[in-house]
């Protein structure tokens, strides 16, 4: 009897880390620069506090990057893809970036960020799904 209570007791842990991974963006990029490259991402919360950030492989166009991320409210995304991988968004003389970014929501501002709100938001069930495209300072 204590082994079954033991397994009952490790599945239940199981199926509620399972669960807790089973939420998040599904992010479809395009824009960058070439493929694969890597892209750098960060989550941020509707007072502008980040949530979660980090830099994954990015294979395409047409291959979404999973984000397991638990979002209960609105959310506003930022990205830039790290061409040179040197962990930073790389700026030119002026401030500028000279790599490819965006923001959720198609938010945009020529030579500047956009305001947080523009950028946010809400998730869509367990999987929320994004298409977002890089750009360079210059677009517009």
């Amino acid at each position: 009897m204590t082994k079954v209570v033991s397994i009952v007791f490790f599945l239940c842990l199981l199926s509620g880390s399972l669960s807790a991974q089973d939420r998040g963006i599904k992010l479809w990029v395009s824009g960058a620069d070439s493929y694969p490259t890597t892209l750098a991402y960060d989550i941020i919360d509707p007072s502008g506090t980040r949530i979660k950030a980090d830099f994954v492989p990015l294979k395409d166009a047409n291959t979404p990057v999973v984000i397991p991320v638990a979002l209960t409210d609105k959310f506003g995304v930022v990205i830039y893809e790290d061409a040179n991988e040197n962990g930073e968004l790389d700026m030119g003389i002026f401030g500028q970036p000279t790599e490819r970014y965006g923001f959720s929501n198609g938010a945009w501002k020529f030579l500047g960020r956009p305001e947080h709100p523009e950028t946010l938001v809400a998730p869509k069930g367990n999987w929320t799904e994004l298409r977002m495209t890089l750009k360079s300072v210059m677009d517009y």
